[in-house]
């Protein structure tokens, strides 16, 4: 396709602008369709990058960095433009709430962000461009692609099914980068994903790394996919989280027309989500030993402690005990969260049916029996419709993006220079 006339406007308009900003301006990083990308904005964006993603500005970093910035930018564009061809704006106040959620997500104070891009040097507007794209292009895929996704109630019924079959399978807090391409890209976007890998091992923020190269709809919020349990993923997604620890980072796995890099957050089952919730209401006696007894007083307080067991068959029962007993550390506990216990203890009291004591449990300095009065909150939380079709339309929405992209990347004049 030959340059049009309005791509011969901009740069004659280009070489009249004055001296010093032409430049910054004047060298082509990129032409797509009738809009330029400059040296300049290629280097402010790089900027942005690496300042974000907590990598050293030094020129070899920049340099395997630049080819990777900017067909991100040029993505920026091709999506800008579609949104401004269907007839959808970006307010400032699309804007405002844009630069609010990332100071929350990175846990700055309000106004946060400018002082931050103040402090490094980089204009505001640098960051504007690229977030005005992130949400033009949510708004265009909503419009144009939102009203074919349907999601059934049987499908809603199936991933429910699904749910609570894994319900005591571990489930992970995960975060992606989406890398995607073409029969022509195939091997530039595996290199770009090792890369990135290296950068993330070097110590980049994830998050920021997501925001900047991620295809996916959830680069908008650092990559964050939330939580997951196994069969919400693809199979290959679910064995590749498997094999990590929380704090790792999934080296690329292939996808349909793409890679998916996976950073596990965190990790959990149904009985710690449970335990998470339980508070109880707690008694306990304890017996105790001094350090010097000899082999036949360990022996009767032992069989002490197992006879006040057998004999405490109510939470009242137990609390005269305490006071036959007189030990400091006998009585009422009060509300204790299951969380908040020793692993040894949790998982004896986790067991306990209100009002029924524990076999005694050896500790430092003595013996315990302990007694559940009350428990509060003790279900984890399970899945319902509503987030479920929530996730599905997710599902579907990223789908058709990553698809809407692709096809605007083919139909486009696009002409790196840089």
């Amino acid at each position: 396709m030959r340059p049009s006339w309005a791509h011969i406007a901009i740069l004659a308009l280009i070489l009249a602008v004055a001296p010093a900003r032409a430049q910054n301006v004047l060298g082509i990083a990129a032409v797509v369709n009738d809009e330029i990308i400059s040296v300049y904005d290629l280097k402010s964006r790089l900027s942005l990058v690496l300042a974000t993603s907590r990598l050293e500005d030094r020129p070899e970093i920049r340099e395997r960095m630049a080819q990777q910035v900017l067909r991100g930018m040029i993505d920026d564009q091709l999506k800008l433009q579609e949104a401004k061809k269907v007839g959808i704006k970006i307010t400032e106040r699309d804007i405002e709430r844009a630069l609010a959620s990332i100071e929350k997500q990175n846990k700055m104070p309000k106004g946060g962000l400018k002082d931050f891009l103040s402090n490094i040097g980089i204009d505001r507007s640098v960051m504007v461009e690229q977030i005005e794209a992130e949400i033009a292009w949510a708004k265009v895929v909503r419009r144009q692609k939102g009203a074919a996704i349907k999601i059934g109630e049987d499908e809603i019924e199936e991933v429910l099914a699904e749910i609570e079959a894994n319900r005591d399978k571990p489930e992970h807090l995960v975060s992606e980068i989406v890398l995607t391409f073409d029969s022509k890209t195939e091997a530039n976007v595996r290199t770009l994903a090792q890369r990135l890998i290296q950068q993330l091992k070097s110590g980049a923020r994830f998050e920021a790394l997501a925001r900047n190269f991620s295809q996916s709809a959830t680069a908008a919020v650092g990559g964050d996919l939330g939580w997951l349990r196994p069969g919400q993923l693809s199979p290959s997604l679910d064995t590749a989280l498997a094999k990590l620890r929380p704090g790792q980072v999934s080296p690329p796995v292939p996808m349909i027309g793409g890679y998916q890099i996976f950073y596990l957050r965190d990790r959990r089952t149904a009985a710690t989500m449970a335990q998470k919730n339980i508070t109880v209401a707690l008694r306990q006696l304890f017996v105790p030993i001094p350090s010097n007894a000899d082999a036949a007083e360990r022996a009767g307080q032992t069989k002490l402690a197992g006879t006040m067991a057998e004999s405490a068959t109510s939470c009242q029962e137990i609390d005269r005990l305490a006071k036959e007993l007189g030990a400091p550390l006998s009585g009422d506990l009060g509300n204790v969260r299951l969380s908040s216990m020793p692993a040894q203890l949790r998982d004896v009291v986790s067991e306990l049916e209100i009002g029924k004591a524990s076999a005694p449990q050896p500790i430092s300095g003595g013996i315990l029996v302990l007694m559940v009065c009350g428990r509060e909150g003790d279900k984890a939380p399970t899945a319902d419709r509503t987030s479920v079709r929530r996730m599905l339309t997710n599902q579907r929405m990223a789908l058709a993006a990553r698809q809407y992209l692709r096809d605007l990347r083919r139909d486009a004049f696009v002409d790196i220079r840089k």
